[in-house]
C-alpha cells in the first residue's frame, strides 16, 4: 500500500516500507486512524518545504541561478556526478547569500573549520520537524518512512558534494565515525604498516592508535608534503587529511593514489572547501563532516566507499540497516551497497538540517561558493603576509593560519573585536577559516586587528 500527499507541487509518493511490517507498533485496527493522525503533520512539513523552496526562488536572481533540485532532478543525480559540483551560477549576489546566514548579523565568524554557521533555513526546517514529531508522534509507518525520504534527501545531497552517486555515500556521524568505520572494518595484520602524516587531527590519530594496540599494525608518520614517497611494501593503508586542519596545506592525491595502495583521506576540511570530484579523486575512502563547512548540524557525516573496496570492509557495527534480511539478523549477510554502513537509525531533524542547509549551497552552486571562498582565503594570506605576519604553508583551500606568541591570547583578543577564529595551540597557530559567506570588509578588518 502508498500513503500518496498532495502536496503544491504535485504528489509526493511515501512508498509503505517493510520496516515495521513483523513488529506493528499500533493495533491493527488503530492503524488506519495512526496513519491519518501522523499523515496530517507530514503533509504540513511537506508543503511547508514547498513554501520555503518557493521563497528561495523567489529571492533568487532569473539569471543563472540553480534552486533546490526536486525529486526527479535528485533521481537525474549521477548525470552529473563527476562534477562535483551543481550548474554554474554567476548570478549569485554575495550579500544575499550572506543573510542567509543570522550569526553574521553580529559576528565576523571565520570557525567553520570547527562549526560552520547555521543557515536560517536549516533552523526553518529543524523547528518545523519537531512540529511534525511532536504533534504527530512518532511512532506508524508513516512516520518511519518519512525519516526514509528524510535520509534519502540527505544522502543525495552528500553525494552532490561528493561528486559521486548517493548509493556510495554512508551517513555517519563525522569524520572520525567514517575513519573508524573504515580502520576497524578492514582486516588489519600484525606487522602491516599505515602511513600517516606529521599534521593529523586527534580524530584520525586516535583510531590509528588503536589499530596499533588492537591489531599490532605499526604506524609511521612523516611529512605531510612526502607522504607518497614514503609508501613501502608493507604499507597496507595510507591514512592522511585531504585539507590539513592545521593551516590548509592541500594533499597530493594524485601521488598518494599512484602508489596502488588504498588511500584513506579524513576530509573534515575539504567536504564542502574544495572542489571534489570523488571518484576522480582516485581515493578509496573518503570521510567527511556534516556540521563544518557543510554547515549541519553536530553529529553528521558522509562516507564514501569506492565501489572496488567495498567488500573489503566488515560493517563494525552493525546493525537493523546494516543487514540483507533483518528477519535473519545472526547469519549476518550484509546490506547491498555502502548504506550497510550508516551509523544508526536516521534522526529525523539530523536530516531535515542537513539536507536543508545543502539545499542553500546548492541553490547558490557548488562552483561558486568553492571559488569565492578559496579566493578570499588567498587573499586574506596575502594581506597577512604583506603585513609581516608567518603565514603557514597553505594550499587553494579555505584555511589560514599565521603564528602567534600566545595563540590563545590572541583568539581571545579577536574574539573581544567580534571575529571568531580559533587556535591550534601545538603548533603555535591562530587559524582563520573562510567560507562564500565571509565578506571583503571582514577580511580586511582581520587583517588591521591581527597586524596590531
Amino acid at each position: 500500500m502508498d500513503l500518496v500527499i498532495q502536496t503544491g507541487l504535485g504528489q509526493t509518493r511515501v512508498e509503505l516500507l517493510d520496516l515495521l511490517h513483523r513488529d506493528s507498533l499500533v493495533p491493527a485496527e488503530q492503524a488506519e486512524q495512526r496513519r491519518a493522525d501522523v499523515a496530517g503533520p507530514i503533509e504540513r512539513a511537506l508543503d511547508a518545504d514547498v513554501r520555503r523552496s518557493a521563497r528561495r526562488r523567489s529571492r533568487s536572481p532569473p539569471t543563472g541561478q540553480g534552486c533546490r533540485r526536486t525529486r526527479v532532478e535528485v533521481d537525474a543525480h549521477s548525470a552529473r556526478q563527476n562534477t562535483g559540483m551543481t550548474e554554474a551560477t554567476t548570478a549569485t549576489d554575495p550579500t544575499t547569500f550572506r543573510a542567509q546566514f543570522p550569526v553574521l548579523e553580529r559576528l565576523s565568524y571565520l570557525n567553520a573549520g570547527t562549526e560552520g554557521p547555521i543557515p536560517r533555513a536549516a533552523a526553518e526546517a529543524v523547528r518545523e520537524r519537531i512540529a511534525v514529531e511532536a504533534d504527530g508522534g512518532r511512532c506508524g509507518r508513516p512516520y518511519f518512512e518519512g525519516l526514509m525520504e528524510l535520509a534519502a534527501r540527505a544522502r543525495a545531497g552528500y553525494a552532490t558534494a561528493l561528486g559521486c552517486d548517493p548509493s556510495e555515500v554512508a551517513l555517519t556521524g563525522s569524520t572520525t565515525d567514517g575513519v573508524n568505520t573504515v580502520i576497524a572494518g578492514l582486516d588489519l595484520r600484525p606487522g602491516e604498516e599505515i602511513v600517516t602524516s606529521d599534521q593529523e587531527h586527534p580524530g584520525l590519530l586516535a583510531p590509528l592508535g588503536r589499530a596499533r594496540r588492537r591489531h599490532r599494525v605499526k604506524i609511521r608518520v612523516v611529512p605531510f608534503a612526502e607522504i607518497a614517497g614514503e609508501v613501502s611494501t608493507a604499507t597496507r593503508l595510507v591514512a592522511c587529511s585531504h585539507v590539513s586542519w592545521v593551516g590548509g596545506e592541500v594533499a597530493d592525491v594524485a601521488a598518494l593514489a599512484s602508489t596502488g595502495v588504498p588511500v584513506l583521506l579524513d576530509a573534515a576540511q575539504a567536504l564542502g572547501a574544495v572542489p571534489l570530484a570523488v571518484r576522480a579523486l582516485g581515493c578509496d575512502f573518503y570521510a567527511g563532516s556534516g556540521q563544518k563547512w557543510l554547515c549541519g548540524p553536530e553529529g553528521s557525516g558522509a562516507l564514501y566507499v569506492r565501489e572496488e573496496r567495498l567488500e573489503e570492509l566488515l560493517v563494525p557495527w552493525p546493525g537493523y540497516g546494516s543487514v540483507a534480511d533483518p528477519a535473519n539478523a545472526l547469519e549476518f549477510e550484509q546490506a547491498d551497497g555502502v548504506k550497510r554502513f550508516d551509523h544508526g537509525f536516521p534522526a529525523g531533524m539530523r536530516s531535515a538540517w542537513a539536507a536543508a542547509s545543502l539545499g542553500v549551497f546548492e541553490e547558490a552552486g557548488w562552483d561558486w561558493v568553492y571559488e569565492r571562498a578559496a579566493s578570499l582565503a588567498a587573499a586574506l594570506a596575502e594581506r597577512l603576509a604583506e603585513r609581516g605576519l608567518s603565514v603557514s604553508p597553505r594550499g587553494r583551500s579555505t584555511l589560514v593560519s599565521w603564528a602567534a606568541e600566545d595563540a590563545d591570547a590572541e583568539v581571545a583578543r579577536l574574539a573581544g573585536e567580534g571575529v571568531i577564529v580559533r587556535s591550534i595551540p601545538a603548533f603555535g597557530l591562530v587559524r582563520a577559516s573562510v567560507g562564500a559567506w565571509t565578506s571583503e570588509e571582514e577580511i580586511e578588518r582581520l587583517v588591521g586587528l591581527a597586524a596590531r
